[in-house]
């Protein structure tokens, strides 16, 4: 018997032994669990605590002090009611009355640090139950103070983005993929007659088009919105206002699109264009009218001067004859009468020639009929006809051409017309004594170039942009000293447009001019109408 009890005591204390090392083994794997979780949650940048029902903490780890300056030891067994803003208790504990009664319930509240200082944070939480009882509250806190900074600097961009476009005084609003109006602005508002509530988020069509446009305009957006046509930059529509009234508006487009391309609606600035388009009916109409007066005047002034130039002819050719024939038995005033009839109706004649050409002009009949010829010889010609009025001033002239100055195909009478319309006017203009010369030059880009150069009066720089203009003269007083009728450079200058040329002139009062102009050396082959473009002189 002692030999049996004895082997069952020591089976026993065996049995013991191993439990008591199985305990400890357990402490151990405890006690590492219980570090390695510890050690994770010191780790945490959250704060990880408990509250029983009294409202104190049970436990918090050290990132509470990084949040707010206290350290574990302060606030463990410590009302967490102290650290809440005063102004956030009451929503806060409403909604941990709601998590105690099992609501899962974030809260979002202002904490006071140990420096006074206010930190926003945010709290996920659950009830502890154990034994079917509550006995306190778990939970995270997060420092939401960058958030926080990020959602205010993004209410500011909001706000400032918003006060832009109040400013403006246009249109702004966004129709989103419903043909729902998402966003507008103050000024639309004004404009349309709707406030935001009325408007935003009704169909836009529906609200603000007239009826037939409705349908057009729909397919049309849901085309954009589908990918089948493209967003027009600009277009214009008529808009139905508040009140019944209907306007015309201008619209700027442009696709707004999330991060990975989806069409989400589309950008809108519209401008009331109403008045606008009266007026461009307007200027329309009158621009009808005036070109309408301005056929029935170059109508007029072609049959006039048409009329006009047979009874010329015979005055000019009759007192040409009297003169030839009859001069012997003529006295000196018969003859002097005689003469200054055929000079004053050679000078009306030339004006009713002008008249005529630039009816032409005008009237956009007037063409070209290109052929080639030498150029020397047209301006020699023109030179001698002009060298005894040139002679009888005192004046001289001389020409001079390039080396390579040759044939051009262009229209001769309008090129000598243009010669002697600027030789004409350089001795018309230059003192007795003074020169003038014509020169030609084969320029580099296969033109033809032109210029009369004079030592004649000048003109003022705030008198160039005259030149040109039909009937202007630089001096228009009665008593003015050089006559004209100031078509003779509105005639060259738009027979050198006729050749696809350009003309300028340089001068300086007092110091003489340089008319110039260009003109290809080649035409095209289908005849080049006159254009009635004004060109402003450089």
């Amino acid at each position: 018997m002692p030999e049996e009890t004895n082997n069952e005591s020591f089976m026993l204390n065996r049995k013991i032994e191993e439990l008591a090392r199985a305990l400890e083994d357990t402490k151990k794997i405890l006690q590492n669990t219980e570090d390695f979780y510890t050690e994770k949650l010191e780790t945490l940048n959250d704060v990880v605590f408990s509250v029983d029902l009294q409202g104190r903490f049970t436990y918090i780890n050290s990132a509470i002090e990084h949040i707010t300056g206290y350290k574990v030891q302060e606030v463990l067994n410590t009302p967490f009611m102290q650290y809440v803003y005063p102004d956030d208790l009451p929503g806060l504990l409403t909604e941990i009355k709601l998590t105690l009664e099992g609501e899962h319930k974030p809260h979002m509240f202002r904490i006071l640090k140990k420096n006074c200082e206010i930190v926003y944070v945010h709290t996920t939480s659950r009830a502890i139950v154990r034994d079917n009882e509550v006995v306190g509250i778990n939970g995270i806190m997060v420092d939401i103070f960058q958030l926080k900074k990020v959602e205010k600097d993004l209410k500011q961009e909001r706000d400032r983005a918003q006060k832009y476009l109040d400013v403006v005084r246009v249109i702004i609003l966004v129709i989103d993929r419903d043909h729902n109006v998402s966003l507008i602005n103050k000024k639309g508002c004004e404009i349309i007659g709707y406030t935001e509530s009325e408007i935003i988020g009704y169909n836009w069509f529906d609200t603000c088009l007239p009826e037939r446009e409705k349908n057009d305009a729909k397919a049309n957006y849901s085309d954009i919105l589908g990918g089948k046509r493209s967003v027009p930059e600009y277009f214009e529509s008529s808009l139905i206002k508040k009140n019944g009234e209907e306007s015309i508006f201008a619209w700027n487009n442009i696709l707004l699109k999330d991060d990975v391309g989806t069409v989400e609606g589309i950008l809108m600035s519209g401008e009331d264009i109403t008045q606008r388009k009266k007026l461009e009916c307007a200027l329309l109409e009158a621009k009808a009218l005036a070109e309408n007066a301005n056929r029935t005047k170059s109508e007029f002034l072609a049959n006039i001067t048409h009329e006009f130039r047979t009874p010329l002819n015979c005055i000019i050719g009759y007192s040409d004859v009297m003169i030839d024939e009859l001069s012997d038995s003529l006295n000196q005033y018969h003859s002097k009468y005689l003469s200054n009839i055929s000079i004053s109706a050679n000078k009306l004649l030339e004006l009713v020639n002008s008249v005529l050409e630039m009816s032409r002009i005008e009237a956009g009949t007037g063409t070209i009929k290109c052929s080639e010829f030498y150029v020397p010889t047209s301006v020699r010609c023109i030179c001698s006809n002009l060298m005894a009025v040139a002679t009888r001033k005192n004046i001289s002239l001389s020409m001079e051409f390039g080396m390579n100055v040759d044939h051009i195909c262009a229209d001769k009478p309008k090129f000598e017309q243009i010669l002697y319309n600027l030789l004409n006017n350089a001795i018309k203009f230059t003192p007795a004594g003074g020169s003038v010369k014509i020169s030609a030059n084969v320029l580099h880009d296969n033109e033809l170039g032109v210029s009369v150069k004079d030592t004649g009066i000048g003109i003022d720089k705030a008198d160039l942009q005259k030149l040109f203009k039909p009937f202007c003269q630089i001096d228009a007083s009665l008593e003015r000293k050089f006559g004209g009728t100031g078509l003779g450079l509105f005639i060259v200058m738009k027979f050198v447009e006729m050749h696809n040329g350009k003309i300028w002139v340089e001068s300086e009062e007092g110091k003489g001019s340089i008319f110039s102009f260009s003109i290809p050396l080649t035409q095209p082959t289908q005849p080049k109408r006159s254009v009635l473009s004004e060109r402003t002189c450089n």
